[in-house]
């Protein structure tokens, strides 16, 4: 019986795996190549994977590549994580993508498989499913949240585990990311509160065995964080210093965040335009919603949003600038990766009735789930359109690596390192060029007071590059005010480490000479004499 229905309601599967696969087959329609907001994904995950894909190969001497050697393998978030030789076995870019569609498809059945044991509707779950996917923000991370309503599942609805459920807890525990991960306890207890506040009683033991087991796995794969932080340092976080903001900011931020609208930058409200899409609905629909667990989770969801708000406002703020260790430098807004859990589950309980708002609300969601397949490809195509021939496409990873320009800047500086001025110099790394700088979470404190001597006079030129660098300080880059007048101490970078100059700007300065000027029409190549 159960056999014949999942076969006869599979096709609803097969529907809305191909509405996923429109995320890839639009953009290579359009530009040949894979579309994806870049930020934070080819600017610094895929770089780091690629790295770490040599390393597993062999090649120890690859992780030298960064900033002039200064970081150690153990520095990296995802050196234990078993996905990351997936990296080792593949090019980079087929295993980044290989990556995002299995932690796409493990979202999709693992909500799907919760969703079942809440609605009866074969295509309504898939649909839930399928949202999730997309929701799920940062693949490059790992399967953490990806799994996390499958553990959801377990706890709610499993009265026994099978050694198949402790065999899957186990491996996505290993492919979880500890950074990210760790609001897993706290959302998970409160969803289980919500929805049947007794079974923390009645199934106490088998919660505290889900999550354990999780947490033995996350941690394992994550000792290499846990061993620096105890017996290495000082790392550039120590330095960490947030600048307070207005009371009426971190309101104006909270209810932007609440509904995931930003009007700041064109590819940040396309980024979240079908989340925005999806949200503002179903939050103002499930306000009014008389159902007790629905107006529970809208209370969680905007109780989440609190929290944040909270650590944004100037009081917290600077109590944590006081603080030392962990309050100091673990970023607490990480417990915004699960707002989509909550949000999908608060989807669903609306769907258990049916009605015209629900009908309405479905129609949203089907609008959110396009724009979702489409949207990392709309800001390029208006780019294009705009800019004509200065258009390039950041959106690809021949767009954004310049694999063959680079090509030809690995010929002339071989084994020495680059400095690179207006342009990412993760992209060199990309390209196996060592570098000076770099976009690193975790790098040595000393590290940064050397390198503050190669663009200091820029940040005194600049209250926003000093405030970015000496509060921050994550992205150690050469920042440049006015092209017209580059500040930039060259010979300090030379006695730093750099040998060469990879510049978007054309420079004048008597101790760089030309090195290729026609590498690229992107950039030019100098010397430092």
């Amino acid at each position: 019986m159960n056999t014949k229905f999942y076969l006869e309601n599979s096709k609803y599967h097969f529907f809305f795996i191909f509405i996923l696969s429109l995320n890839y087959l639009f953009p290579l329609t359009i530009f040949k190549e894979i579309t994806l907001f870049y930020h934070d994904v080819l600017d610094a995950g895929v770089v780091y994977f690629h790295v770490l894909g040599k390393y597993l190969n062999g090649e120890k001497n690859s992780i030298d590549a960064f900033l002039n050697g200064n970081i150690k393998v153990e520095y990296l978030r995802h050196w234990l994580k078993p996905y990351t030789w997936i990296y080792a076995i593949f090019s980079t870019q087929f295993a980044y993508w290989l990556t995002e569609i299995l932690v796409k498809i493990t979202a999709y059945v693992s909500f799907f498989i919760l969703a079942k044991k809440i609605n009866n509707n074969f295509f309504l779950n898939s649909l839930c499913g399928a949202l999730y996917a997309c929701l799920n923000i940062g693949s490059i991370e790992g399967f953490g949240t990806a799994i996390f309503p499958y553990l959801l599942y377990l706890a709610l609805f499993k009265d026994k585990l099978k050694l198949k459920n402790y065999l899957i807890i186990i491996f996505f525990g290993f492919n979880a990311d500890l950074v990210r991960d760790i609001f897993l306890l706290p959302i998970m207890l409160g969803v289980i509160w919500i929805i049947n506040y007794n079974l923390l009683k009645e199934k106490f033991f088998n919660i505290i065995k889900i999550i354990l087991l999780f947490f033995i796995g996350m941690f394992a794969s994550s000792s290499n964080l846990i061993y620096v932080q105890l017996f290495d340092g000082p790392f550039h976080r120590e330095e960490f210093f947030r600048n307070s903001i207005s009371y009426k900011n971190s309101f104006l931020s909270f209810f932007k965040d609440l509904v995931n609208l930003n009007l700041s930058k064109t590819w940040v409200f396309f980024y979240q335009l079908p989340r925005s899409i999806f949200l503002i609905p179903l939050l103002i629909f499930s306000f009014f919603k008389k159902d007790n667990i629905i107006r529970k989770i809208l209370f969680f969801y905007i109780l989440i949003n609190i929290f944040i708000f909270l650590l944004n406002i100037p009081l917290v703020n600077d109590l944590k600038n006081n603080s030392s260790g962990i309050l100091r430098t673990f970023n607490f807004h990480w417990i915004k990766v699960y707002l989509p859990a909550i949000s999908v589950l608060l989807f669903l309980y609306n769907l258990k009735k049916n009605n015209n708002l629900n009908k309405l609300l479905i129609s949203f969601s089907f609008i959110s789930l396009l724009i979702f397949q489409i949207n990392s490809s709309i800001v390029p195509l208006i780019k294009k359109n705009i800019d004509g021939e200065k258009f390039r496409n950041f959106y690809t990873f021949n767009g954004y690596y310049l694999y063959d320009d680079y090509k030809k800047v690995k010929n002339i500086v071989k084994n020495k390192r680059v400095l690179s001025l207006g342009l990412d110099p993760m992209v060199s790394i990309m390209n196996d060029i060592k570098t000076i700088d770099g976009y690193h979470t975790l790098y040595p404190l000393n590290y940064k007071h050397q390198f503050h001597r190669v663009i200091k006079n820029e940040l005194d030129s600049s209250d926003k590059f000093k405030n970015y660098y000496n509060n921050w300080g994550s992205r150690v880059y050469a920042f440049v005010e006015d092209p017209r007048n580059i500040k930039i101490d060259f010979l300090a970078a030379k006695e730093l480490g750099a040998d060469f100059v990879i510049s978007k700007y054309e420079i004048n300065n008597n101790h760089l000479s030309i090195a290729c000027e026609n590498c690229s029409k992107h950039f030019k190549l100098y010397e430092i004499n």
